[in-house]
């Protein structure tokens, strides 16, 4: 019996603590570095998404008309906005050859803008789609959507041409001076100015038989000018 019984020896265990005690300093303030660093990347996650501190871009869709050939439409700004008091990064980014977004990185407190451009070279007639990407710090992404519409170029001096009457409802609650009619061969893209007075209609001439004409309409005064009206098209035949 006794080649089966060996003795028990019990072994009193160590308090925790005292493992914890043999750690060096060193140890310790790398930990601590870590845990600030995730501090960061959380506290960045909840300004982008809670209510409080939410992160948006305005607009969140830019449209750009140009006409194949002829020069490059305006540049359109976004404004980046949130309720945060910290600075972070921002970086703006796009994925087409003919925009461009600038600054591509700069600072953020509570806004930031950039300008987005683009450039219609090289290109034919169509409608083009892009996304503009901005990050807030690490975790915090925005996407702005972008479309270029570009119509066909003008081909020739029209032999013939005619008109088109434009008629608008009168402004009311303020003094107006006059109204000024716009005209162009792309939407919202406009080459022509005319004053027509304190009238409520006007004829437009000179449009060339077989091309497309875009109108609208603006009140000014003393003030200065409304923004436009309403865009409407007509095909002259």
């Amino acid at each position: 019996m006794r080649d089966f019984l060996r003795p028990i020896t019990y072994q009193t265990a160590r308090p925790r603590y005292s493992d914890l005690a043999s750690v060096s300093p060193s140890f310790w303030g790398r930990v601590g570095v870590t845990m600030l660093m995730c501090f960061g990347l959380v506290s960045e996650g909840l300004a982008c998404h809670d209510a409080a501190t939410a992160t948006t871009a305005t607009p969140t869709s830019l449209t750009y008309y140009a006409v194949q050939g002829a020069t490059n439409p305006p540049n359109q700004t976004i404004t980046v906005s949130r309720a945060s008091t910290w600075q972070a990064t921002i970086t703006a980014s796009d994925n087409a050859s003919w925009l461009s977004v600038s600054p591509t990185k700069t600072y953020i407190t509570t806004s930031a803008k950039f300008a987005a451009a683009v450039n219609t070279a090289g290109l034919v007639a169509g409608t083009y789609k892009a996304t503009i990407t901005i990050m807030v710090g690490t975790w915090c992404t925005r996407t702005v959507s972008a479309t270029l519409v570009l119509s066909p170029p003008t081909t020739s001096t029209p032999t013939t041409t005619k008109s088109a009457t434009l008629r608008w409802n009168a402004v009311t609650g303020t003094t107006v001076t006059g109204y000024k009619v716009y005209v162009g061969e792309a939407p919202r893209l406009y080459t022509r100015t005319i004053a027509v007075g304190s009238v409520t209609s006007s004829t437009v001439s000179s449009l060339a038989v077989g091309r497309t004409y875009y109108f609208a309409v603006t009140s000014y005064n003393g003030a200065g000018e409304s923004t436009p009206s309403n865009e409407v098209s007509k095909a002259i035949q």
